[in-house]
């Protein structure tokens, strides 16, 4: 289908998904009181369509739908609904079927939770777009979030998780919750897949029952993200009793085929210290080879126990794709995560996979801009159109005949840097209609230009549920700052990661609105400015607002090198979020050769025990510049100064990226910096995980020694 076409006939039906076959006519059909007996859902067996297909007529007197299940009618109505527009639907005929199984969407209230409606708010908008699993992320390092009556502990203690700053974490689901939950997502023909890890990320039940891991160490739920090497013990039978009467607890309240058991990043040093799983390995007589070290191999003969547990219960197992380390279990299907290879070479091996790789754009955790303009992520980049754009069969299956083992595919939307249902919804919406859509749409049938005009429509369907998404915001080619700097005049350049209808901008302090100024072309200054802007959608909705400072300054003057000395730090004791937090701290000499020393005044240890000893430092150095010029100033400290002067005030933010760079105009020669960098966890992120460097345009500021 060409691009002009695909826009003629998305101005006409604003589907998403597209539908296999559709033929636009004339006229249309009105909906009124009266017009009930003129529409049809039909139930018809001999329906010649896959399982979930449908056919829909619409004329200007009558709608027929025919399915030969109740899921292709409901299928149907939902493409009534996006076709419906002030009280009419155009004249159609659709023939319509999915390409995929499997088309899935993850939640992950382990880090940060969510409630019931929440849950049942996301499972009414994806299945209004035709997608059909969830799969529920239920257990966690950081939270065990489902309740098993036989182990009361596991929400008692796995459930609560106190953080750094003393805020509380903590909310579970009962067992009455989970059935109301699989029971209206059943209704809306979505099937509800559980997940419960193992034998890694299993520090929340661990911290509840600590004879689940190889030291019986007292620990508590995780309140940073990672992989802890403090995981369940594959050498005590312990470990499998509890995980079999876990599985028989949560199978009975999820009626579907599948169970996903984890198996991702399972750090396994403590196997490799443990007399039990040594003596396991020697028994079972499990070997290093070209396949795998006797410690993975032992992992994967954890995954075996566990899928005949499952399959003993009519249960097919599902792991990430780590559980082809060491061998794949017989009949396991894998969710392939770490790119596409793991998939391939499960269906290469005739097993079911199901392709969500990371940086492919199926995991909507990923930011969806500039991080210097969105807002805090785990990192990585993944557009709209990244999304729309991912095919989940790899060509060397096609070539192979291997294609079929693919059942489908599914975006994942981790929590760790969300923490809120606001935020949640921002990142995943709309990129989740982009993953509907290939679920769907036959792949010949999709078309960028056409689905970025119709997903309009469905952001405003999204408003009036009152649910967030994103919207582009105004970056910087090349790099964003909010704080810019200069010395006669300069100008200032907008983009978009997608197109919109505008960017609108206001000069005068006031927010924008759609009626504000229009950007057409890079904005001239001779004076200092406050820039306020914004994207205008095409049905008249504004993004989040940017606030960019544009200073007119002369430049600071330099100092004498020999007035400053040279690298010197200090370092404070205790728990501190902000640098405000230290004004009554006892500081003590402490010798580094760089910044980034810093961070290495404790050792790092990804198990955050309550005896971690958490710190302030502080440092003050000096550096140079060739000339005299305009600088940009970034940092993942919590401040820099530049000549007794703040430049970078990170707060009490989550400083996985620095999101307040800073320009600068300098006279060359030398300027004083200084630092704090707080040893601490905030919003999940263990700072010590940082390198608490000064850059200076993008490159690490040398220091004179």
């Amino acid at each position: 289908m060409t691009s002009l076409a695909a826009l003629i006939l998305a101005s006409l039906l604003q589907v998403i998904p597209a539908p296999a076959q559709m033929q636009v006519r004339g006229g249309s059909f009105k909906l009124a009181p009266p017009s009930e007996d003129k529409i049809e859902f039909r139930l018809d067996p001999s329906c010649p369509l896959p399982a979930e297909g449908y056919t829909l007529e619409v004329t200007r007197s009558r709608v027929k739908a025919v399915a030969s299940t109740e899921a292709g009618l409901f299928y149907a109505r939902k493409t009534l609904e996006q076709l419906e527009e002030n009280g009419r639907i155009p004249c159609v005929k659709i023939t319509d079927y999915p390409r995929f199984a499997w088309r899935g969407f993850h939640i992950d209230p382990c880090r940060h939770f969510l409630s019931v409606e929440e849950i049942k708010q996301q499972i009414d908008i994806l299945s209004s777009y035709k997608m059909n699993v969830m799969h529920w992320h239920l257990t966690d390092d950081q939270g065990w979030r489902i309740e098993i009556k036989k182990y009361p502990r596991l929400t008692e203690v796995g459930a609560i998780r106190t953080e750094f700053d003393g805020s509380v974490e903590k909310g579970y689901y009962t067992q009455e919750e989970i059935a109301d939950v699989v029971a209206y997502a059943a209704e809306r023909f979505v099937t509800v897949v559980p997940e419960i890890e193992m034998p890694g990320h299993a520090l929340a039940a661990i911290a509840a029952y600590p004879a689940l891991s190889c030291t019986k160490e007292t620990v508590h739920p995780q309140i940073t993200w990672g992989s802890p090497d403090i995981v369940f013990c594959p050498g005590s039978e312990f470990t499998f009793k509890f995980l079999e009467d876990v599985v028989d607890e949560v199978v009975a309240l999820f009626p579907g085929t599948y169970f996903h058991v984890g198996g991702d990043e399972c750090l396994k040093t403590k196997w490799e210290q443990c007399p039990d799983c040594q003596a396991r390995i020697k028994a079972e007589g499990l070997v290093a080879d070209k396949d795998g070290t006797a410690e993975e191999k032992l992992q994967s003969y954890a995954i075996r126990r566990m899928e005949k547990i499952l399959a003993q219960r009519g249960r097919k197992l599902i792991g990430w794709d780590e559980i082809l380390e060491g061998g794949l279990s017989p009949n396991a299907t894998v969710m392939s995560w770490r790119g596409e290879s793991g998939g391939i070479k499960a269906a290469l091996a005739g097993h079911d996979v199901i392709m969500t790789p990371s940086k492919a754009g199926m995991y909507l955790d990923h930011v969806q801009g500039d991080p210097k303009v969105e807002p805090v992520s785990i990192g990585n980049y993944t557009t709209l159109e990244k999304a729309y754009k991912y095919d989940p069969v790899p060509e060397e299956l096609t070539k192979n005949g291997k294609e079929h083992f693919v059942l489908g595919l599914q975006c994942n939307n981790w929590s760790e840097y969300v923490y809120s249902v606001s935020h949640r919804q921002y990142m995943l919406f709309p990129r989740a209609f982009a993953v509907a859509e290939t679920a769907w749409t036959p792949k010949e049938k999709k078309d960028w230009e056409s689905f970025r005009t119709r997903v309009d429509k469905a952001c405003q369907a999204l408003d009036k549920r009152g649910v967030n998404y994103h919207i582009p915001i105004p970056e910087q080619p090349g790099g964003s700052c909010d704080r810019l700097a200069f010395q006669e005049e300069t100008t200032l350049e907008l983009t978009t990661t997608r197109p919109v209808k505008a960017v609108v901008y206001t000069l005068d302090g006031s927010e924008p609105t759609a009626s504000s100024a229009r950007y057409t072309a890079p904005l001239r200054f001779a004076e200092s400015a406050v820039v306020k802007v914004a994207s205008l959608t095409s049905y008249g909705k504004l993004s989040t607002v940017r606030t960019i400072s544009l200073t007119k300054m002369a430049p600071w003057p330099s100092v004498t090198p020999d007035l400053i000395g040279g690298l010197t730090a200090e370092r404070a004791d205790g728990r501190f979020c902000t640098v405000a937090d230290t004004k009554d701290a006892t500081w003590t000499p402490v010798k580094i050769e760089r910044l980034r020393d810093l961070a290495t005044l404790e050792p790092f240890n990804r198990n955050l025990p309550d005896s971690t000893r958490f710190y302030a430092a502080r440092a003050k150095g000096a550096f140079k510049v060739p000339e005299t010029g305009v600088y940009r100033f970034s940092s993942d400290c919590d401040e820099v100064w530049i000549d007794g002067r703040l430049v970078i005030d990170n707060g009490a933010a989550v400083k996985r990226f620095s999101h307040q760079d800073s320009e600068l105009v300098l006279e060359k020669g030398a300027h004083s910096v200084q630092v704090y960098f707080l040893y601490n966890v905030l919003g999940g992120w263990n700072s010590l995980r940082n390198k608490p460097d000064v850059l200076i345009n993008n490159n690490k500021i040398n220091l004179i020694h």
